[in-house]
C-alpha cells in the first residue's frame, strides 16, 4: 500500500492551525520557588515562597509541594489572596494546598506571589523543598497544569551551645539536637540544667518518635487554650498514642513543671508498657517509699530494663522536677531501646 503524499497546501494549512497552539505554549506561565536562607542551624524557621509569571486570570490555585520530614518539620501555608483557603493536606513529605477567589472577584495577571510556607529546621545536613505541581483555575473553571519541577535546596548544621561543654550530658545534648528533637535558645545557651515543662517535653518526645497521629482532633482539656502553639500538634499526637492522659480534673497543664515520675510514666508507655501491672519488682532506692503508687510499676519496669536511674545517694527523687538534659538522655535511651528490639 502506498502512502500518499500529502498537498503543499494542506501541509501550509496545518501549520497555520498549529500557531495558536505554538503560540500558547510559549505565554504558558512559570514558576519560581525560594528559600529565606541557604544555610539554616537546626531550629530555625525556613521560609519558601512560590511566585508565578506570566499568568492569565488566575481565579484558583492548587500547589503540591515535597520535603523530607526528617530535615525539615512543616509549620504553616498562607497566601495574601483574598477568598478561601483550604487547610494543607500533609502526609508523608508531601503537602498539597489550595485556595481560591470568592464571587466575582477578578482573576489575578501577570506577576504574583503566590503561597508562603513555614517550616522548621530539625534535621542535620542538606535538605530540599520541591515543586512537584500547579494548577491554576481561570473564571471559568478552565485549567491549566504545570509540573514545574523546582527544587530549593540548604544546607542544615547544629548549633554549638555555650554552656554544655564539659556537662555530663553534652554528648546526649548534641546528639539529639542533631536529630532535631531539641533546639536551643536564641541566646546560644541550651540551658541543660533548667526544669522543662510538661508543653516542652512532650514535644521532645512527639518528635523523638516521630509522631504521626492526626494533630487536628479535638483536646478534651479543660485548659486547652492554655497549651503553647510550638506544643498544640505534638500534644494532640501524643494523647492520640496513649503517652499522655492528663489530670483528674481533665485538665493538661502545659507550663508545669514535669516530675521525674510522670516522665518516667511517659516514656515508658511509648515502649508498649501497661500502666496496670499485678506485679512490680522491688526497688533498692532508698527513697523507694516515696514513689507514688500510680508511678511504681513503670519506675520499676524502667530501672530494671536500664532505661531510669537513680540520682546521688542511691535516691529516684520521683517528686523532683526533670531537668532537659535528663529529658534529653531518658528519650535517647528510649529510642535506642526501641531501634534494638
Amino acid at each position: 500500500m502506498k502512502i500518499k503524499k500529502i498537498p503543499l497546501l494542506l501541509s501550509m494549512l496545518l501549520l497555520f492551525a498549529m500557531m495558536p497552539i505554538m503560540a500558547y505554549a510559549e505565554d504558558k506561565p512559570s514558576f519560581i520557588l525560594t528559600t529565606s536562607i541557604n544555610e539554616a542551624n537546626v531550629g530555625d524557621e525556613v521560609i519558601v515562597t512560590v511566585e508565578g509569571h506570566s499568568a492569565k486570570n488566575v481565579y484558583g490555585y492548587e500547589l503540591r509541594l515535597s520535603y523530607d520530614p526528617n530535615m525539615l518539620e512543616f509549620r504553616k501555608a498562607s497566601t495574601a489572596w483574598e477568598g478561601f483557603t483550604v487547610p494543607p493536606i500533609v502526609e508523608d513529605g508531601s503537602i498539597i494546598f489550595a485556595h481560591s477567589k470568592v464571587g466575582n472577584a477578578v482573576g489575578e495577571n501577570g506577576d504574583m506571589h503566590l503561597a508562603t510556607l513555614r517550616f522548621e529546621a530539625i534535621g542535620k545536613g542538606d535538605a530540599s523543598v520541591q515543586l512537584t505541581r500547579v494548577k491554576l483555575v481561570d473564571n471559568d473553571g478552565s485549567s491549566i497544569t504545570s509540573e514545574p519541577a523546582l527544587i530549593s535546596k540548604l544546607s542544615i548544621s547544629t548549633t554549638s551551645y555555650i554552656d554544655t561543654a564539659g556537662h555530663w550530658a553534652e554528648g546526649n545534648i548534641s546528639r539529639a539536637t542533631e536529630k532535631g528533637w531539641v533546639k536551643g535558645y536564641p541566646d546560644g545557651r541550651f540551658a541543660p540544667d533548667k526544669e522543662v515543662t510538661r508543653a516542652e517535653f512532650i514535644t521532645m518526645l512527639s518528635r523523638a518518635l516521630a509522631l504521626t497521629a492526626s494533630s487536628d482532633q479535638d483536646h478534651t482539656f479543660k485548659d486547652d487554650a492554655q497549651i503553647p502553639q510550638f506544643a498544640k500538634a505534638h500534644v494532640s499526637q501524643s494523647v492520640a498514642a496513649g503517652l499522655v492522659k492528663g489530670y483528674g480534673d481533665e485538665t493538661f497543664r502545659p507550663s508545669q513543671w514535669i516530675t521525674r515520675s510522670e516522665i518516667t510514666v511517659m516514656v515508658m508507655r511509648a515502649i508498649g508498657y501497661e500502666d496496670e501491672m499485678e506485679v512490680s519488682p522491688a526497688l533498692a532506692y532508698n527513697d523507694a517509699d516515696q514513689i507514688p503508687a500510680w508511678a511504681y510499676p513503670a519506675i520499676a519496669a524502667g530501672t530494671e530494663m536500664g532505661i531510669v536511674k537513680g540520682k546521688g545517694q542511691n535516691k529516684f527523687a520521683p517528686s523532683s522536677n526533670s531537668t532537659r538534659a535528663e529529658a534529653v538522655t531518658l528519650l535517647l535511651r528510649i529510642v535506642d531501646h526501641i531501634g534494638t528490639n
